[in-house]
């Protein structure tokens, strides 16, 4: 069995061995003669679909969000034997689809009993998510977590002031609706506007939209923290309904901040969102 195992050791949680322990872990779970790579910093999606067309048995990918982001929109739509692996600070994704296991464990019950699993999606700008993006302030605090994450205090504490301001000075109005017919639906004008895809969902299915009024600086860090994973959207001020499609405008004309699994993308003054039903394929446990 042909086995590529790509992990990024600059991912928050890979550490400095992160090749040698995936070999281990790999073989402990059966599978030998693995070929461990380290992502391309410079060119991580094209790296990706080289070795996607090397058509291997399986392929592990182990990093952050926006490594296994990557991987989905690239091989998990050539491949169904693709395998990914928390490596990041939040690991918003492998947490949809594998729960709180640890990335040996993952190893561990999926080469036990392997299931192809196939994922909903959300598209904005061009660009496919998989658990949650997020338009707004949100997108600006996110920046001023990852300089603080980082260690660069001084940046961090300039991008949360413009946070703040663009918290309190951004009015983004959106309609949601079935397809490409919004029926009027509104939600409520706000800086902070979301939406979440398939497990994540109260429903546990589709897409589901959300918009938080007269957001404070507290409430704007819980979106950002939690990323829709508690019960923020229950608290007073939210409204959250299911959708197909949305359509967000910036009342002064600016560009949209948006993020779309912790990913940065330019989304310009106007952000249109659709669900996708089957978007990508991956490996879980039965």
């Amino acid at each position: 069995m042909k086995t590529i195992a790509l992990f990024n050791p600059h991912s928050g949680s890979v550490s400095a061995d992160g090749g040698e322990r995936l070999r281990v872990a790999l073989e402990n779970a059966g599978v030998r003669g693995a070929d461990i790579i380290q992502t391309d910093a410079g060119d991580c999606i094209g790296q990706l679909k080289s070795l996607a067309a090397q058509q291997p048995d399986l392929f592990v990918v182990w990093g952050g969000d926006g490594t296994l982001k990557g991987a989905l929109e690239t091989v998990g739509q050539i491949t169904p034997n693709l395998l990914l692996l928390p490596g990041g600070t939040m690991n918003l994704l492998p947490k949809s689809i594998h729960g709180e296991k640890t990335w040996e464990q993952i190893i561990t019950d999926v080469m036990a009993s392997p299931k192809r699993q196939m994922l909903p999606a959300g598209k904005v700008s061009d660009e496919l998510f998989f658990c949650a993006m997020l338009a707004g302030a949100p997108a600006r605090f996110a920046e001023a977590r990852e300089s603080l994450r980082r260690g660069d205090l001084v940046k961090a504490a300039s991008e949360a002031r413009a946070a703040i301001d663009t918290l309190n000075s951004l009015h983004l109005d959106a309609r949601y609706g079935d397809g490409y017919s919004f029926e009027g639906g509104r939600l409520p004008t706000t800086s902070i506007i979301g939406a979440v895809v398939g497990s994540l969902t109260k429903e546990g299915k589709g897409m589901e939209v959300a918009a938080l009024a007269s957001p404070t600086t507290g409430g704007a860090l819980n979106v950002v923290w939690t990323s829709f994973f508690s019960d923020w959207r229950n608290a007073p001020g939210v409204t959250a309904v299911q959708a197909t499609s949305l359509e967000i405008g910036n009342d002064d004309g600016g560009d949209i901040p948006v993020i779309a699994d912790g990913e940065h993308i330019d989304a310009g003054p106007k952000v249109r969102v659709s669900f996708i039903e089957e978007a990508a394929q991956c490996l879980t446990a039965a």
